[in-house]
């Protein structure tokens, strides 16, 4: 790969050349603490661990499993908010949370990458989401195209990421958070999964990348001595604790001084990783006390201690939190108009988001052909084989209860078939939004937006090529007022079983969306009006019928074919009790019901599961560290 001079960068944007001008930001821990549980189930995950990652150097955050080496980097990110005890500075000041997470990127362990967009149309979208429209094309191009040549993807950038190999995703993922220019840099095991020549490309990359001014952190598991020459930090946690903290030559040596000799040709991570598991006797304590828990940073000659603001060990409290607390009530509201007026952490206005977003969503779902062709395919097909099945029974009234089965079973079809390819898709995706929405790329009211929007004209296409074979096979009535109000119900339960598969595939992994969905509907249907007549609902039950979009769907179709004013139906019998529709309306309970009330209430069903979907999506992105 060639070697690109990070800082020529110019995205335009006013942080950007902020860095560029030389402002470098050191990252500096003291006294970390972070238990998760409370009570008897608390677990203290690390204990008063302090450091220091400077900017221009590559760092590497080792330990064994469960040594809390993730929980410190999802820390040091922002990503950890509760259970934390201590401080995080920026250049030894306080670090301001929303100002740290624009000026950071986390790139996660795994790839997590829409499948179906090419790399430069993936490019292209970031940059228009974390640039803003305030940046010309021209620059983004221009941006773009000097990370990829750095990155080695010049290439591929017309290739679609599902035909990338393993390290092709991972220097996709970290160009794609380079295009804001970032000045501190997280990276959760990026050489997982990757083979020994992709692993030294992508750290090599890395150390290019600290090289230009950035600070740039990676949990890295157990790396090999070519992959270790490359660092110039080591941080090794061991039970929660910091073991070491210096240049990588002074490992060894620093070993040495706890009577702990790394054998020749023996990889010195390796070593220190066996000490820390306790193959070599309990010198862990000895370890953490001689390198004070990460207070001081060790090199062979001279064993320096951080540098640090001014701390009162009696109360816990830096100095500058004291001045904090005593502002003065003006300044405070002064602070809080501030904070409101920067509150926008992200590169692009919302309505730019949203229309980036949804030509994106577009691409994506139109591009997934077999999930797309399939859905189109299974509307069509179970349209002819339904017509097939009642062939001219819309206006025979022996049949009348076939043909109100027919409808019951398509408002069942549509349901199922709009929820279940959307929380198993958006499961999926949502791993997506987690990274890019952490990394400040978007709003989540944006995306939700861009989302709700984008499926909704397939939502309409679907259950009118559906209806429309189906309708005139079972010779309903020619109108085309009963055809558009039957379509209207349709669409909207197409529109509710979406929301119901983009709450379930928010709220839950896989599994348990796959199972819950479906049987969430039970209830409603139950009380819809066709399996039990509304009149035989017990009274102290009958109110989960106006929570039923199914009764409304239900009663939405029924008045839609058979309204008060349809000539009689045929009769082919010696006595059709139901040749005229008014009876069987009578039958359902249906004499007082309304259509336009129905569909109402099917909206307000589709409006309330939006925004429940919507909540139950805010949790999960505040709970997903």
């Amino acid at each position: 790969m060639q070697s690109v001079k990070f800082n020529e960068w110019n995205p335009g944007t006013s942080s950007t050349r902020k860095y560029q001008e030389g402002a470098s930001f050191d990252l500096t821990f003291r006294n970390l603490s972070y238990t998760t549980g409370k009570g008897k189930k608390a677990k203290h995950i690390l204990h008063q661990i302090s450091g220091s990652f400077k900017s221009g150097h590559l760092t590497a955050i080792l330990g064994p499993s469960g040594a809390g080496k993730t929980s410190l980097m999802n820390i040091l990110a922002g990503l950890k908010k509760s259970g934390i005890e201590g401080r995080v500075d920026v250049n030894g000041a306080k670090r301001k949370f929303k100002t740290f997470r624009k000026q950071s990127a986390y790139v996660t362990q795994q790839d997590h990458l829409l499948k179906n967009l090419t790399v430069d149309e993936y490019m292209t979208a970031a940059a228009h989401l974390k640039l803003g429209n305030k940046v010309s094309d021209k620059e983004k191009k221009s941006t773009i195209e000097q990370i990829l040549k750095t990155l080695g993807l010049t290439n591929t950038k017309k290739t679609r990421v599902k035909c990338l190999s393993g390290g092709e995703c991972k220097r996709l993922s970290i160009g794609l958070e380079l295009i804001d220019n970032p000045a501190i840099l997280f990276l959760d095991e990026p050489t997982s999964g990757l083979d020994s020549s992709s692993s030294l490309q992508c750290v090599s990359l890395l150390r290019d990348i600290a090289r230009s001014g950035r600070t740039v952190v990676a949990t890295i598991h157990q790396p090999n001595s070519r992959l270790l020459d490359l660092f110039d930090h080591l941080y090794i946690v061991a039970g929660g604790s910091c073991m070491y903290q210096g240049p990588v030559d002074s490992l060894v040596p620093y070993l040495q001084t706890m009577n702990l000799d790394c054998p020749n040709h023996h990889n010195p991570t390796d070593f220190a990783i066996d000490v820390a598991s306790g193959e070599y006797g309990d010198v862990l304590p000895r370890l953490v006390s001689g390198i004070e828990n990460g207070r001081r940073i060790f090199h062979e000659n001279s064993p320096a201690i951080l540098a640090s603001p001014a701390l009162s060990h009696d109360t816990g409290f830096y100095e500058e939190d004291e001045f904090d607390i005593m502002l003065d009530g003006n300044s405070k509201k002064k602070e809080k108009k501030g904070k409101n007026k920067d509150g926008l952490m992200y590169g692009a206005p919302f309505h730019y988001q949203v229309s980036i977003l949804l030509g994106r969503t577009w691409r994506t779902i139109w591009r997934e052909k077999i999930l797309t062709t399939m859905r189109l395919t299974l509307h069509v097909c179970i349209s002819f084989l339904m017509g097939m099945l009642y062939w001219q029974i819309g206006d025979d009234a022996d049949d009348i209860f076939n043909n109100a089965g027919m409808i019951f079973f398509s408002l069942i079809f549509i349901l199922y078939v709009a929820m279940m390819p959307t929380f198993l898709t958006f499961t999926l995706e949502r791993e997506v939004l987690v990274r890019e929405h952490l990394n400040q790329w978007y709003s989540l009211k944006a995306y939700y937006l861009a989302k709700t929007l984008a499926d909704i004209p397939f939502q309409i296409v679907f259950p009118t090529l559906y209806l429309i074979p189906l309708y005139f096979m079972s010779n309903q009535p020619l109108c085309i007022g009963s055809f558009s109000m039957l379509l209207g119900i349709l669409i909207s339960m197409a529109l509710v079983g979406q929301g119901i598969g983009l709450f379930f595939g928010a709220a839950f992994d896989i599994p348990v969306a796959s199972y819950f969905a479906p049987i969430s509907c039970i209830p409603f249907l139950l009380v819809s009006g066709f399996v039990l007549k509304f009149n035989a609902i017990p009274t102290y039950l009958s109110w989960i019928t106006y929570l039923s979009f199914l009764h409304y769907g239900f009663e939405g179709s029924m008045l839609s074919l058979y309204t008060v004013d349809r000539p009689p139906l045929g009769c082919y019998q010696d006595y059709c009790h139901f040749r005229y529709p008014i009876k069987f309306l009578e039958q359902f309970d249906l004499t007082h019901s309304s259509y336009y009330l129905a569909l109402v209430g099917m909206l307000v069903s589709f409006v309330v599961i939006r925004v429940g979907a919507y909540f139950a999506l805010s949790f999960k992105l505040r709970h997903v560290r």
